[in-house]
């Protein structure tokens, strides 16, 4: 999760047979109230999404074309926009890490990774 300014504030791993829509329901999303948050196709969820609403967020993921709540073109206009931040702070990222990342295990493979996305947040800062 990325503020609108593209930055880092909340991520975690998932094996890759893990799949995004479960991700979705482990986010902590404390955020405040009336905050607007969007996704790609895949965060899709409407229960979700209607929790969230009752809590005072707005979880506005893009839309399916066979969605069952389709959303007006210009909010469409406005989430891809929206999008290019998260994908460009995706780059970011991605250019602070190395090729490979020797880890003896998960645990500090994770923390190697979780770094990597700190000095991220701290390369945005300066």
């Amino acid at each position: 999760m990325v503020t609108e300014h593209g930055e880092p504030v909340e991520f975690f791993l998932e094996p890759g047979a893990f799949s995004d829509t479960s991700a979705l329901g482990l986010y902590n999303f404390d955020v405040p109230e009336y905050s607007f948050i969007t996704g790609d196709k895949a965060y899709n969820d409407y229960t979700i999404e209607d929790v969230m609403r009752e809590a005072g967020i707005e979880l506005l993921p893009l839309r399916k074309k066979n969605s069952l709540r389709p959303l007006p073109a210009f909010m469409t206009y406005f989430q891809a926009s929206i999008r290019k931040i998260v994908e460009a702070t995706g780059s970011l990222i991605e250019r602070l890490l190395p090729k490979s990342i020797h880890a003896v295990t998960a645990k500090g493979f994770e923390i190697k990774v979780a770094l990597f996305v700190l000095a991220s947040s701290i390369n945005f800062l300066w």
